[in-house]
């Protein structure tokens, strides 16, 4: 159940309370900067913001596959290192996703869209059903959610494969991709990660819900989006660890 799976990702950060603390000011006052700068600041607010999540995500990942049980000590050149590389992963998925969302939108005639939007831009909502026939949009709509979880479906794994030793071809290697999943099992390694991704869009859209309500929507939005890191990150580390533990196991059978 995805609230098992945040139970464990608070547990393995309360193990250090103090350092837990010192995360959440982190996050907290990222949140606050790139909300009062204004926006090419902003912009490069936002990256920095996105490779230091990566950074750390990726340490974490590492961490729990060589068997830790608490959050890591940051360490700045591996979080910058880890950060840029993880970012150029997520960046190359995310090309991969928006070049096939606009494939079947110019398919069908329809605009490309986040997914985020379908529920929380109403208006837009309402515009794309008038001017566009339900079919097309029931078509986009169901091909946004399968591209988005297959592409997030091995990208996971991508990034852990970038945390067990640090190399970017290994990170685009389908073959071995597929063959640590095998290891994990399909079944297995699909319910770990749906938890995971369910986890990620409910804190994501209470993020988002809480932007009208000043002052507030900081705490809320960093709440979230904390909840979402621990989450995707814990969960994919104790995932992968999976695999470093039994392919020795999978090889000799």
């Amino acid at each position: 159940m995805p609230l098992a799976v945040i139970k464990d990702s608070l547990n393995y950060c309360l193990k250090n309370k103090l350092f837990f603390l010192l995360i959440i000011v982190l996050f907290l006052m990222i949140e606050i900067i790139t909300d009062i700068v204004d926006t090419a600041t902003g912009y490069v607010g936002t990256l920095v913001f996105v490779v230091i999540i990566f950074g750390y995500g990726l340490q974490i990942i590492e961490d729990i596959i060589n068997g830790g049980t608490r959050l890591p000590k940051i360490m700045p050149k591996k979080v910058f290192i880890y950060g840029i590389k993880g970012f150029i992963v997520w960046f190359v998925y995310i090309f991969i996703q928006l070049n096939l969302l606009s494939l079947i939108a110019d398919l069908i005639n329809f605009p490309v869209f986040e997914i985020e939007e379908l529920f929380l831009n109403y208006n837009e909502t309402l515009s794309l059903l008038i001017h566009h026939d339900i079919h097309s949009f029931i078509i986009f709509v169901i091909s946004v959610f399968v591209i988005s979880y297959v592409v997030t479906f091995f990208m996971e794994l991508s990034l852990a494969r970038l945390a067990d030793g640090g190399q970017l071809r290994k990170s685009f290697n389908l073959l071995r991709i597929k063959h640590a999943i095998d290891i994990i099992g399909w079944k297995r390694y699909t319910i770990e990660y749906t938890k995971i991704i369910t986890v990620i869009i409910i804190f994501s859209f209470i993020g988002k819900f809480s932007d009208p309500y000043q002052g507030i929507n900081i705490i809320i939005g960093t709440l979230a989006y904390l909840i979402e890191f621990t989450v995707e990150f814990l969960g994919m580390g104790n995932v992968y660890k999976v695999y470093t533990h039994n392919k020795k196991d999978f090889v000799n059978s």
